[in-house]
This record gives structure tokens, sequence and C-alpha cells, in this order.
């Protein structure tokens, strides 16, 4: 198990509202999260922040011998993802410089050979395996454009330039109670990219194949932002590419 990580704030913007988390307990357990904050200047920045902490935390407060145990692992974050968005939500409503915000996530743990995931947003987890021969998008943007791609109202084409391409349909902190599932990869090799959509809205999925391919794992993070900043950067930019 290796990782790299790396955040950059990008071209355009003048802060960076992406959080990230990622760390290695010991040989069984590792957990690792990414979070693009929304709601403006102050908000997105709070919001992320607040979400990798508390998840993070009490994911740590419940390292022990029941993670052997599927659900209880699965139980633990989705507990963990309801406590940062009844922080957040909580926030946004007593205070008024905290209005509107919100966050993405991405998590994935893996805890005694079984890989965890969840989403909420339209940040995004990729699996590649060793021979790097494709790369797949895992989880499921929670976009308006997505609803409209599911519901074959638009194709993938139209979806790229659509105007509401940005609009989510699901974020953290945004309602009192966030509904999500943990899933499970039934993989135990290849790599796993966790990013925000400052990587895929400046990166195809192909060009993201291609860094991984092409360089050394150490740079993969760095290379990643390098090449969505060359594209135009146009938001923040965070990227933890795992090794399994």
């Amino acid at each position: 198990m290796n990782f790299v990580a790396k955040t950059d704030v990008g071209k355009k913007r003048s802060n960076n509202e992406d959080s990230y988390f990622a760390k290695i307990y010991n040989e069984d357990i590792s957990l690792y999260i990414v979070a693009d904050g929304l709601g403006g200047y102050e908000g997105g920045e709070v919001a992320s922040n607040i979400l990798v902490t508390k998840i993070s935390e009490y994911f740590e407060k419940n390292i022990n011998e029941n993670l052997k145990k599927i659900e209880y692992v699965k139980n633990v974050l989705l507990k963990a993802l309801e406590l940062a968005n009844f922080e957040i939500f909580s926030l946004e409503k007593t205070d008024e410089k905290y209005k509107g915000m919100g966050t993405t996530v991405v998590l994935l743990a893996v805890v005694y050979g079984t890989v965890y995931y969840l989403s909420v947003g339209d940040s995004r987890i990729y699996y590649t395996d060793e021979n790097m021969l494709d790369i797949t998008q895992i989880t499921e943007d929670d976009t308006y454009v997505n609803t409209l791609i599911k519901t074959n109202v638009i194709n993938e084409e139209e979806a790229d330039n659509h105007p509401q391409k940005h609009v989510l349909t699901k974020a953290v902190g945004i309602f009192e109670n966030i509904e999500t599932s943990v899933k499970i990869l039934e993989k135990n090799s290849g790599d796993i990219v966790l990013c925000t959509d400052g990587i895929t809205n400046m990166l195809s999925d192909k060009e993201i194949l291609n860094i991984l391919r092409k360089n050394k794992f150490s740079n993969l993070a760095e290379k990643l932002i390098a090449k969505a900043n060359e594209n135009g950067g146009l938001d923040n930019i965070t990227a933890i590419v795992i090794e399994l």
C-alpha cells in the first residue's frame, strides 16, 4: 500500500476550497478523503475542512477489532458522514457568513484487505488495474446533467457542453439528512485516483490514464495537477493516487 497526495489553488481562484486527508494507520487500515467545498470564499473552505476532520476523527476513534466486520466498517463510515453533514448544516443555518456552504466528498478506506468507498457530489474515484489498459470511474456524479443522461434526455457528448453541467443534485451539509451508500471495490491490486472536478473538468479520462502510465508513482499527484493547470486550471485541484 502506497499513496501520493497534493492540492493546488489552480490558476483562477484566490483561495483553495478543497481539502483532503490521507493516512495509512497500519498495514491493515488506511483512509483517504477528498472534498470540494461550496459556498464562496469562506464557506467552501470551512465546509470541506469540517468534513475531512470530522470523518477522520470518528474513523480513528473506531479503529478496533470490529473493523474486521464488513457491516461495522460501513456503519462507521456512514455515521462519520452523518456527523460531518450535521455540523456543516448546523453552522450554515446559524452563521450568516456561511450561508449556502456545503461540500462534495469522495472517500476510500482499505480495511483488512477490503476496499470501501462512498461519494456525494461530483468529485470522483477512478480505478485502473496494474496493466493500465483502461480507466474506470467507479463513482457516479450527483449532478443534474448526469440525471439527464440516465433518463436519456441528453447523451454524453451533449453533457460536456451543457450550461448546467456543474449543478449538483446532492452535497454534504445542504440538507439536515444525507443519504448515500458504502460500496465495496472487488479488487486487491491496481491504482485508484480520488480527485475534485478541478482535475476532471481540465483532463479527460484518457489524459488521466496517460499520466498514470507514463510517470513514476511518486510524481503522479504532482503531474495530474500540473497538467490540469496547463489546460487552464479553472478551479482548485486535488488528487490522491493510491497503489493497492
